[in-house]
């Protein structure tokens, strides 16, 4: 359905504009391909009627499931690959337990008492005189 007054026919009827040409040159100039003049108009003046179509928005449909599809599968085998590496890593930690003995930890000692330090309070210092000054002299008035 064509929210255009004109029918597809009708469209396809007419001749191609001033647009529909210098769109037609250019595309030659940037490409060195010479494209039809009425194809041109007819890529123009349909185009939205296209994307708007019920086949368009279809096959859209079923590219958007395809790709959300694919990313799933992707995904679900990422996961199972990362499992089986992690089953692998944690057989291997386990083995490398029951082969090696337990190192066994030093007894715990006394450590020694901290001294305490008097805690450090932020105070303000008064703000520096500028450089710049230091070696002027004073003027009276």
């Amino acid at each position: 359905m064509s929210t255009n007054a004109k029918s597809f026919e009708e469209r396809a009827a007419s001749e191609p504009t001033e647009l529909h040409k210098a769109f037609a040159h250019w595309i030659e100039m940037e490409t060195g391909v010479k494209p039809d003049l009425k194809t041109v108009q007819l890529v123009c003046s349909m185009r939205m009627d296209f994307q708007r179509s019920e086949t368009n928005q279809a096959d859209l449909a079923k590219r958007k499931k395809a790709a959300a599809d694919k990313k799933a599968k992707a995904a679900a085998e990422k996961r199972e690959r990362l499992q089986k590496q992690l089953a692998k890593l944690q057989a291997e930690l386990a083995e490398t337990a029951e082969v090696e003995p337990a190192v066994e930890a030093p007894a715990e000692t006394a450590a020694p008492a901290k001294k305490e330090t008097p805690s450090k309070a932020r105070t303000r210092r008064a703000p520096a005189a500028p450089k710049a000054f230091d070696n002027v002299p004073e003027t009276d008035k």
